[in-house]
């Protein structure tokens, strides 16, 4: 089956860019297409495609698409469109099977060893995440949102809804819509390395109580992990650095390097298998994150939603129930 993400990325890309480029080049059963008004001045994997463009043609290629004035005033609003791109983009997927959107602050791995093709045979919505997920190509999964009111709040409010990853709750998300009509959802969250970004050290959010390190060698990706005094060496799916400034100290086309808090390195199986390096790693640094801060944020965020909220005395229930 043929199989395409989309990126529209606006801002300067993160400084390791390119290393996302080469693990997405270890792929080559999936393309990927970035949207982008970015200079990218490193020869493209055969895997993806470029489209230049300024975020105000973005905007208005969008609106082309709504009867409505969509609100789309920031880039980092584009979270709240990921779930419409099989719609939106539809001239650029006609000859693939399965679309899907993903972020490049992480690094991937061999996604096919977790999501092999009796999946994508299987189900219509392949994982939940913002970061990475795949929903089947036809004009009725793609027009799905439509059978529900959800997108026009979505798309006129100027707050973050996370509508490409909630799948319950006071409205549906966008797995929970297709779930809802009758659509085949696969997720598992056990396979991906989704570090959390509260923590100095990496914390992995399903598995949040152990830290760990990560390694990519020739397009796979390793979690390192302590257990019962060992340190133990699993391959997931790809690894995920969500809201983390990480240092790239290593070349952009290199196939082997070690991933530890927060920087790329060159590889050394001697610091692998060191245990003291791996402890030196997994101590919090005092005052790394602040909880207040990013619980103001969160309230913020929650009003600004009930704000433009048709059913206000409801989401508020629902708020604070």
């Amino acid at each position: 089956m043929k199989k395409i993400l989309i990126l529209p990325y606006f801002g300067r890309f993160n400084d390791y860019f390119y290393l996302w480029m080469n693990s997405c080049r270890y792929n080559p059963d999936i393309d990927w297409l970035i949207i982008t008004e970015n200079n990218i001045d490193q020869e493209l994997p055969y895997n993806i495609k470029v489209i230049n463009m300024t975020f105000e043609e973005l905007k208005k290629y969008i609106q082309q698409k709504f009867e409505f004035k969509i609100n789309l005033n920031t880039p980092y609003k584009l979270c709240d469109y990921k779930s419409y791109y099989g719609y939106i983009f539809e001239e650029y997927i006609k000859e693939y099977d399965f679309w899907g959107y993903c972020d490049c602050d992480l690094i991937f791995g061999q996604i096919s060893k977790f999501l092999d093709e009796s999946v994508f045979e299987k189900y219509d919505k392949i994982l939940r995440t913002g970061h990475l997920s795949f929903i089947r190509n036809t004009r009725d999964t793609n027009t799905n949102f439509f059978k529900y009111d959800t997108y026009k709040i979505v798309l006129t409010s100027p707050v973050i809804y996370g509508y490409d990853e909630s799948i319950d709750g006071y409205h549906k998300g966008f797995a929970g819509e297709l779930i809802d009509s009758g659509y085949k959802f696969y997720d598992n969250s056990s396979d991906i390395a989704d570090v959390d970004f509260r923590n100095y050290p990496f914390r992995i959010i399903s598995d949040c109580k152990g830290t760990n390190l990560f390694t990519f060698e020739n397009g796979k990706t390793y979690r390192i992990y302590k257990e019962s005094g060992e340190l133990l060496k699993k391959e997931v799916m790809y690894v995920h650095f969500q809201k983390r400034k990480m240092i790239n100290s290593v070349d952009g086309n290199i196939d082997k390097y070690i991933i530890y808090p927060n920087q790329f390195d060159m590889y050394n199986d001697s610091f692998i298998k060191n245990k003291e390096f791996y402890d030196n790693y997994s101590v919090e640094k005092k005052g790394y994150f602040n909880k207040n801060k990013e619980k103001l944020s969160s309230i913020k965020r929650d009003i600004m939603r009930i704000l433009y909220e048709p059913k206000k005395i409801d989401a508020l229930i629902y708020r604070f129930k």
